[in-house]
């Protein structure tokens, strides 16, 4: 008795010095899903991921955009010699530009169009038995010309030349499908994190509860005591059940902490903040006419994991695609054409104050100068082992994404199955645990009367208080597992949302 007294006065010391509990900051199940999703790391990695991945698809389309190159040179020189034994000096004072847009094709084709200008001027001395001979020249040279180099073999399919768009924008959609399924995981770790909070949170009130009781058994059994209806004995049990169901009471307490502080790691602030959950389980709707097949078969559709699977079958048969057409030797065809104009206004043996506008205006007159050149390059690596290579490890690639598929899809299409049948089962186990908690309490009343009127020990009536107790509890965890297992359905169908 001593014993018991010692217990029951240290918990209920230690509960008395506890300090005034704040308020606490009430969060529904919708807030803590909204703001998982605002505050989760991952989640935002997985958003900066997509964002890379959308500025290489825009440095991927790049390569095609025409590249514009203008340039400008001076030269100025002078050399001495001999000429047929004679000495000769010569000066030359000279300048050039050019402007060049070039750019590739998606088609295989390269292409170029330049012009430019150019102005020589030089002197020419030469010292023979004659005397000294001048020869002077000052002339503008004008050109434009257009280059195409078009693949015939190699590179000539389209979906070769811009396999690298191709790849980049299938790596955003993935890096798409990867923010989504950590919304998921975002989600559904969350809605686990709350409903296992409220769990504890239940079981902390029915602990409570079973205090009072028990407090209030103890004050009865006292009085019954001290009146001589009660032997000593069970006011001794009853002081051992409030000893039980204090120390209950703190465990239930420190796990409901628990519980909240991962809550509040989950919304991305600081454990130890008071909250309490203002959702409840509540009744949950019939979940028993849920096919399994329909259920399997959105899943099958809307999976986040087999929607990335079925990205990285895609991305691989792309890689083998273009490491087939690789196979293939390079066939290149090349074409430059274009039109030159020179004026030097004087004859040709003094070609003296030429005039730029002459020159270019020059290249449409019939005194132009054209030309046209047309060849052919073929690159044939022989054993071609590097593409073989690639193409076999392309090939290696695409069989194993196929299975990895496979297997997701057997292991999406068991998981929803499993799924439904635990969310049936809550369902079931739910219905159960009322009814065991109506028999409980009508128990608990029948052997409470019995003790009222001593046809029956104490004994008999805490055990109907303990079994109160654990009905309460199981009505609780069956509600909440149910609702575990709908928000899993729902994540592993890829419809879980903030909204619900």
């Amino acid at each position: 008795m001593l014993v018991l007294q010692v217990a029951l006065g240290g918990i209920a010391a230690a509960q008395a010095q506890e300090p005034t509990a704040p308020t606490e900051r009430p969060l529904t199940y919708r807030e803590v899903l909204q703001a998982a999703i605002a505050g989760n790391g991952d989640l935002a990695v997985t958003e900066i991921a997509r964002d890379r991945a959308e500025a290489q698809v825009l440095g991927a389309n790049g390569l095609f955009d025409p590249l514009l190159q203008a340039s400008v040179g001076l030269d100025r020189s002078r050399s001495q010699g001999f000429l047929n034994g004679f000495p000769y000096d010569s000066r030359r004072r000279a300048w050039q530009s050019d402007v060049t847009l070039s750019g590739v094709l998606g088609t295989g084709t390269d292409w170029s169009v330049s012009s430019g200008l150019s102005r020589n001027q030089s002197t020419f001395v030469t010292r023979d038995l004659g005397g000294d001979a001048t020869r002077e020249t000052d002339a503008f040279v004008a050109y434009t010309g257009v280059s195409l180099t078009q693949q015939l073999l190699e590179g000539v399919r389209f979906r070769y030349n811009v396999q690298n768009v191709t790849l980049a924008r299938q790596a955003l959609d993935a890096a798409g499908l990867s923010v989504e399924k950590q919304r998921q995981d975002t989600l559904y770790a969350a809605a686990e994190a709350y409903w296992t909070w409220s769990y504890q949170i239940q079981l902390h009130t029915i602990a409570l509860d079973a205090v009072a009781v028990a407090e209030e058994a103890l004050r009865v059994g006292n009085l019954q005591v001290e009146r001589g209806q009660l032997a000593p004995v069970e006011a001794t049990r009853l002081e051992a059940a409030l000893v039980q169901a204090r120390s209950d009471a703190l465990d239930a307490r420190n796990a409901a902490e628990q519980a909240a502080n991962v809550v509040l790691l989950a919304l991305g602030e600081d454990p130890g903040e008071p909250i309490a959950p203002a959702t409840e389980a509540g009744d949950v709707p019939d979940t028993t006419d849920i096919e399994a097949d329909k259920a399997v078969a959105v899943a099958l559709e809307q999976n986040l994991d087999l929607a990335l699977a079925r990205q990285q079958v895609e991305t691989a048969g792309t890689v083998l695609d273009n490491a087939k057409h690789a196979l293939l030797p390079s066939l290149a065809a090349t074409l430059d054409a274009g039109v030159a104009s020179q004026r030097c206004p004087n004859d040709a043996t003094d070609c003296s104050g030429g005039n730029a506008l002459d020159a270019i205006s020059g290249l449409l007159s019939d005194e132009n100068q054209p030309y046209v050149s047309v060849g052919g390059l073929l690159s044939v690596p022989l054993g071609n082992r590097a593409a073989r290579g690639a193409r076999d490890v392309a090939a290696a690639d695409v069989a194993l994404r196929d299975r990895q598929l496979q297997d997701t899809e057997r292991l999406v299409a068991a998981a929803v199955e499993e799924q439904v049948r635990t969310l049936q089962s809550a369902r079931q186990r739910m219905e159960l645990a009322d009814a065991n908690v109506r028999l409980a309490e009508e128990t608990l009343r029948a052997e409470e009367a019995l003790a009222a009127a001593g046809r029956t020990i104490q004994k008999n009536v805490l055990e109907a208080r303990t079994e109160v107790a654990r009905t309460r509890a199981e009505a609780a965890k069956a509600r909440t597992d149910t609702r575990l297992a709908q928000a899993r359905l729902l994540a592993l169908q890829g419809q879980l949302s903030a909204e619900q």
